[in-house]
C-alpha cells in the first residue's frame, strides 16, 4: 500500500479544514484503543466505564462526519461535483461501523459469560477502524484539501470553519477544543488560542478557555493553558 505522503504547498496549515480537528481525532483514537485494551473484561466496574467511554468517542466521531458531509463537503461538491466522492463513501462505511461497534457493546452489556472473547472481538474491531480512519483522514488531506483550497479562497474557507464552529453546542465545543490542544504542539496551542481570542468578546473568550482548560486558565498565562489541558 503506498500513499502520497506530501501535502501540497499550497495549502497553508491555518487553512486547512483537516489538518487540527483531524490531529485530535488521530489522538483520540490511540486513547481508545489503548482505554480497550487495558480495560478488565472480567470487572463490571472496568467494562461499564469503557463502554460509557466508547459511546461518547463514537459519537464524537460521527458528529465529525456530519460536520464534514454538511459543511466542507457538500460545499465543495456544489463547486466541483464529485470533488469529494471517495470521502464521502469512506463516510458511509464509517457510519456501518459505528452501528456494528455499537452492536458489540450491546452484546458485551448483555453478555453473561464469554464476555472477555467478545470483548477481544470489540477491541479487535475497533482496532480495525482506527487503522481505516488513519487512512481516510490522510486522503481527505492530501488529495480533498488541495481540491478544496484551489476552488475557494481563504476568506471563503474560514466562512465554512465559521458556520462549522457556530453548529456545535457549547459543551462540545469545549469538549473539541480541549481534544484539538492537547494533540497540538506549543506554537499550534498558542496560535489558536490566540486565533479564538481574537474572536471572541473578553469576557466570553476568558470563559471559554477556563472551561476549556477546567478551571485553571489565566488571561494571557500560556503555562497555565499547558497545565490545565491534562
Amino acid at each position: 500500500m503506498k500513499h502520497e505522503i506530501a501535502v501540497p504547498a499550497h495549502v497553508e496549515p491555518e487553512d486547512d479544514l483537516y489538518y487540527t480537528i483531524h490531529k485530535g481525532l488521530r489522538m483520540a483514537n490511540a486513547r481508545m484503543l489503548i482505554a480497550l485494551g487495558q480495560a478488565d473484561p472480567t470487572s463490571m466496574s472496568s467494562v461499564a466505564g469503557t463502554l460509557s467511554q466508547l459511546r461518547e468517542h463514537l459519537q464524537a466521531c460521527e458528529k465529525h462526519l456530519q460536520h464534514e458531509n454538511e459543511f466542507v463537503h457538500s460545499a465543495l461538491n456544489e463547486r466541483l461535483p464529485g470533488g469529494s466522492g471517495h470521502a464521502d463513501e469512506d463516510h458511509e462505511e464509517h457510519e456501518r461501523t459505528f452501528a456494528e461497534l455499537r452492536q458489540m457493546i450491546g452484546a458485551i452489556e448483555a453478555a453473561t459469560t464469554e464476555r472477555s472473547r467478545l470483548w477481544r472481538n470489540l477491541y479487535q474491531r475497533f482496532a480495525l477502524f482506527f487503522a481505516e480512519d488513519l487512512e481516510h483522514m490522510h486522503e481527505e488531506e492530501t488529495e480533498v484539501m488541495p481540491l478544496i483550497a484551489a476552488h475557494f479562497t481563504k476568506d471563503e474557507m474560514k466562512a465554512i470553519e465559521g458556520r462549522i464552529i457556530a453548529s456545535i453546542p457549547p459543551a462540545e465545543l469545549v469538549e473539541g477544543v480541549r481534544m484539538m490542544l492537547q494533540a497540538s504542539s506549543s506554537p499550534e496551542r498558542e496560535a489558536m488560542v490566540r486565533g479564538m481570542q481574537d474572536g471572541m468578546p473578553g469576557e466570553v473568550f476568558d470563559g471559554f478557555m477556563s472551561a476549556v482548560t477546567r478551571g485553571t486558565w489565566r488571561l494571557g498565562d500560556f503555562s497555565s493553558l499547558e497545565r490545565g489541558l491534562w
